[in-house]
């Protein structure tokens, strides 16, 4: 770095102090180079400079660490305490380095400023009162105390030099400030010489601020300056801009020549006193316009000191211009500031008052910024003591879960160790010391939840089920048929509150849970712990981004970064900053931690404590604990032989003494006695009520999807735990009614089905009557999350698919539901459900949420005839036959909206005298096999017309029941659909009346 131009100006008589004092700056040498290369000699400190420099920085935790020990043997640890000590530590620590040039110069360089509080800025005895602390704990004779010149600080100024401690006199703007200043010097002096004490050992400087005022100025200056405004005045005020600081300082350096060559000076200075030099402070520019060294090269003047911030020095020895003020120049500065007042009427004397009051704000808004940030840091290092006293056996208890997860998995001769040992610290941390619950009650909502989205490692979850006493299922028959610690975790195990396995979808489930938890006043944590390679899955975002739209504050999702995936790295390795920028971005609060100490682990699981969803990035190893298995690839579930687990176990620390879960729940509101008042009458309303009010004409137009919609809203005060989910599609569906009249239990999901499917299975998993509506083509985007439901023992979810088949018209091809029916019949345990009319699609509605297990209820776009009468009855399992005879020879069999295309064939068919039988099949599954079975018996042929892919829909159900007892013959969709009207698709694809009828003729022929 060049060197030249800052020990240049001692040529001047310019002095180089810096405007910043670090920790660093003191222990890598920086500083000391700086007085060596650059003739350093001198360093100013401030609140702000210490916030910047302490708020974070490493080099003060062991500092901390002291003050906070010996402030314990004090009886007393406060941030304000901590500041001090590290404070004086630095500001001692610089006196000493700079002590020869305070020796050499016979103490007139060489000085360190330390600051009393900007608290204390109006207050003098206070301030007296810290700044003989300070100066007795620095302990060092090159030490300024700084004080601000206000008029209640100069009054302690006065008794600080009086008493023979340096001072260094700050916030000064005005001309009127420097004045009072120089006069309470020159008092302290005269009260010393009359005192008869050494006047030549106590020193004291002005520091005189530049940017700060030109900020203040040229605001006022630009809004002068604009088109509309006289050109005379824009004129003046382009001129004056960026000049005000610089004239004033000129001002305030003349005053200064001035009083030296007085009499009264010149008195004090034979008896020893040293000059008060003016300090240029502020020194960094603040304009974009004006060079980055403008106020250093204006101000190069004798007896005078420019204290700079790092970068403008840096730029200044780079590439400074050495300029000495011209001898006229004194007189150009007052015409300055009286064009500034005169001819623009600013009141600069108003402006450097402001400044003031401003200037001690800048000051107390870092300190009090500090003092919070340092009682974090105190808080954190006594909490995280108290956390290295519990990580011992924590430490210990993790090694017992990984010996068991190998001796599990090795008796199996398969499952996920690897990927189990790299989480088993995780886990430790969560189920023996973080999570409230108790391990004798499973399935209770009043405690901590977890979820494990990354279901491969379920070793590890029965592991720590197994010591926690929770499970009484012998670990060692994990994978057994007869166990409920199956491979990957299902709901066979009561700790399981749903089926995982399938990545990327715990987190939605978590949400699910976190809302019922909402809507029932419980304030339990819900834990789900992924792997991060399940976090390629794109549902893991649409779930991040739910539960930070819906403020579930108490989520906590916890990613095991082991770096590998089944068959190669995974996408980062162990860059958890991805990671944590993604959930960042999303809004969560993030934390990234070594996943194998406790001593990152467990503050990091305490700050999830706080409101808002937390996300934790572990950084982990996989097979961590066994040299030959950490962060080796092929071997993801892969069990080891018994020399590999003699050998595996060996190298584990395994203590004989298990740890005890101290059981905990969390507390619950009481219920207010209107609250139990209302839940009783809902009980009995529910226990004796009545089918649904339904009333439609006979032959009115209305569409399924609006008396689905109208029959949710009649229903919410029926079911009080019936909680609607609508994926942005709600004026479609017909939620929207639902959503007005309840609109607490209503949730918008967004276009991101697989969480919405997700949520809807962990609302139902808390015991919610959960209701999920989209468009039939988007629920196969969900088939994952809905197969993984029909996994977790038959939650309660009814799921509405509108705007299915070919009938939707225009809207095309990717609009069609044309596979939702199949996709829901290969489902085990589901209901399927297609009504025809508003009548049976409110009674079916009304079915499907008293059903238990999943049912999906198909509802049509367009507008059909009402064809039953408002008292008429729908069971699921059952079907309306609405044409039947003795002679019939051919059997129509439809769902939905062919049911008016095939009762249209079947008139026509009659009026040629071929008698049809008509079924309403709206129960798809189950089947009303009884009454299909008569009619293949009687009539020996069925015709099967549905809205939807002839592959397995309705057609191959109906095939399947009773194909043995007569022919079955199919009209469905084949071929890729159209855009069209619905009457030209239907005709199109052969499921309109005109072409059931002549399907219909030629099977009878």
């Amino acid at each position: 770095m060049p060197t030249h131009q800052l020990t240049t100006l001692n040529s001047h008589g310019q002095r180089f102090w810096l405007d910043s004092l670090s920790r660093d700056m003191l222990d890598n040498g920086q500083l000391e180079s700086r007085i060596r290369e650059q003739g350093l000699s001198g360093i100013t400190s401030n609140p702000a400079i210490f916030a910047k420099a302490m708020a974070d920085s490493a080099s003060y935790e062991d500092r901390i660490a002291i003050a906070v020990e010996t402030l314990e043997r004090d009886g007393s640890v406060a941030a304000e305490g901590v500041y001090e000590r590290l404070a004086t530590d630095d500001v001692r620590d610089a006196c000493d380095l700079l002590l020869p040039e305070y020796e050499a110069s016979e103490g007139r360089d060489g000085f360190v400023s330390l600051e009393v509080s900007p608290h204390l800025a109006y207050d003098p005895v206070a301030t007296l009162r810290q700044a003989r602390e300070l100066w007795d704990r620095v302990g060092r004779p090159n030490l300024f105390i700084k004080v601000p010149g206000t008029p209640q600080g100069l009054h302690a100024v006065e008794a600080l030099l009086v008493e023979g401690i340096n001072v260094n006199i700050t916030l000064l703007f005005g001309l009127d400030a420097y004045e009072q200043t120089l006069q309470t010097y020159l008092r302290a002096m005269e009260q010393r010489l009359r005192d008869g004490k050494n006047l030549h050992t106590v020193a004291s400087v002005a520091s005189f601020f530049l940017s700060r005022i030109d900020t203040a100025v040229d605001r006022e200056l630009r809004q002068r300056i604009d088109p509309q405004v006289d050109e005379r005045i824009v004129a003046e005020a382009e001129s004056l801009l960026g000049r005000t600081a610089v004239a004033n300082a000129k001002l305030a350096y003349d005053r200064f020549v001035d009083i030296s060559a007085s009499e009264r000076w010149q008195r004090l200075a034979q008896a020893g006193a040293r000059p008060q030099r003016l300090v240029w402070a502020s020194t960094g520019t603040k304009d974009p316009s004006l060079s980055e060294t403008h106020y250093v090269e204006s101000l190069i003047l004798p007896r005078t000191i420019s204290t700079m911030p790092e970068a403008t020095a840096d730029a200044f020895d780079h590439h400074g211009w050495i300029e000495i003020p011209a001898a006229d120049s004194t007189s150009e500065a007052a015409a300055v500031l009286e064009r500034l007042q005169r001819k623009l009427e600013i009141d600069f004397d108003a402006i450097t008052h402001q400044l003031v009051a401003e200037g001690v704000q800048k000051f107390i808004d870092p300190y009090d910024q500090l003092m919070q940030r340092l009682a974090e840091r105190i808080e954190h290092r006594q909490s995280s003591m108290q956390d290295a006293a519990l990580a011992t056996p924590l430490v210990g208890e993790a090694s017992r879960l990984r010996a068991e997860v190998l001796r599990m998995t090795s008796r199996a001769g398969s499952g996920h160790a690897t990927s189990s040992l790299s989480c088993a610290d995780l886990v430790t941390a969560l189920f023996f010391h973080e999570m409230r619950w108790d391990p004798s009650t499973a399935g209770a909502r009043d405690q901590d939840r977890f979820l494990l989205s990354k279901g491969h490692a379920a070793p590890i979850l029965w592991a720590a089920l197994s010591e926690a006493g929770a499970i009484e299922t012998d670990p060692l028959t994990l994978r057994q048929l007869d166990s409920d610690l199956e491979g990957h975790p299902t709901p066979r195990n009561p700790w399981i509150p749903v089926a995982t396995g399938s990545l990327g979808q715990g987190l939605a489930a978590v949400n699910g849970m976190a809302l019922a938890d909402r809507l029932d006043g419980i304030k339990a944590r819900l834990f789900c712990l992924l792997g991060d390679g399940e976090c390629s899955e794109g549902s893991v975002w649409e779930a991040a981004q739910f539960a930070a739209d819906q403020g579930l504050e108490q989520v906590v999702a916890i990613v095991d970064a082991n770096g590998l995936e089944q068959s190669g790295p995974a996408p980062y390795g162990h860059d958890s900053s991805v990671l944590a920028e993604r959930f960042r971005a999303f809004g969560w609060r993030t934390l990234e931690i070594d996943g194998h100490d406790f001593g990152a682990i467990l503050p990091a699981l305490k700050a999830s404590r706080e409101p808002g969803p937390t996300a934790i990035i572990a950084r982990t190893v996989k097979g961590k604990g066994i040299s030959f298995l950490e962060g080796a690839e092929g071997w993801h579930g892969k069990a080891l032989d018994d020399d590999q687990l003699a050998q595996a176990l060996a190298q584990l620390d395994e203590p004989n003494v298990r740890l005890l879960v101290e059981p905990r729940r969390v507390p619950i509101p009481e219920p207010t006695a209107a609250t139990m008042a209302q839940v009783a009458s809902e009980q009995a309303q529910e226990a004796t009520s009545l089918p649904l009010k339904v009333e439609y004409p006979l032959g009115g137009q209305v569409a399924t999807r609006a008396a689905f919609g109208a029959a949710l809203e009649k229903l919410g005060d029926r079911f009080p735990d019936l909680v609607v989910l609508d994926g942005d599609v709600k004026n479609s569906t017909k939620t929207e009614h639902f959503a007005k009249t309840f609109p607490e239990r209503f949730v918008e999901a967004q276009i991101a089905e697989q969480n919405m499917l997700g949520a809807a299975l962990g609302l139902s998993a808390s015991g919610k009557r959960a209701c999920v509506a989209t468009f039939a083509a988007f629920l196969t985007r969900a088939h994952d999350v809905i197969r993984m439901a029909a996994h977790s023992q038959h939650p309660h979810m009814l799921i509405c698919g509108s705007h299915a088949g070919i009938s939707i018209g225009e809207d095309g091809p990717s609009q069609m539901g044309l596979e939702d029916i199949a996709m829901f019949r290969a489902l085990n345990g589901t209901t399927v459900l297609y009504p025809a009319d508003a009548i049976s699609a409110e009674r079916l509605t009304e079915a499907g949420l008293e059903h238990d297990g999943i049912v999906y209820l198909r509802t049509t776009r367009g507008k059909t005839p009402v064809l039953y009468s408002s008292n008429e009855r729908f069971e699921i399992g059952g079907s309306k036959t609405l044409a039947e005879s003795t002679e019939d020879r051919l059997t129509l069999v439809a769902a939905g909206i062919t049911v008016h295309t095939a009762l249209e064939a079947s008139a026509r068919l009659r009026e040629q005298g071929i008698c049809t039988r008509m079924i309403d099949a709206y129960s798809i599954k189950p089947l009303d096999v009884a009454t299909l079975q008569r009619a293949a018996e009687e009539t020996g042929t069925l015709l099967v017309i549905e809205d939807h892919h002839r592959d397995g829909g309705l057609g191959d159900a109906v095939a399947a029941q009773v194909g043995r007892l007569g022919r079955v013959f199919q009209l469905g969709v084949s071929g890729e659909p159209r855009s069209g009207s619905p009457e030209a698709l239907m005709d199109r694809h052969r499921i309109s009346g005109q072409e059931i009828e002549r399907e219909a003729l030629a099977v009878a022929a």
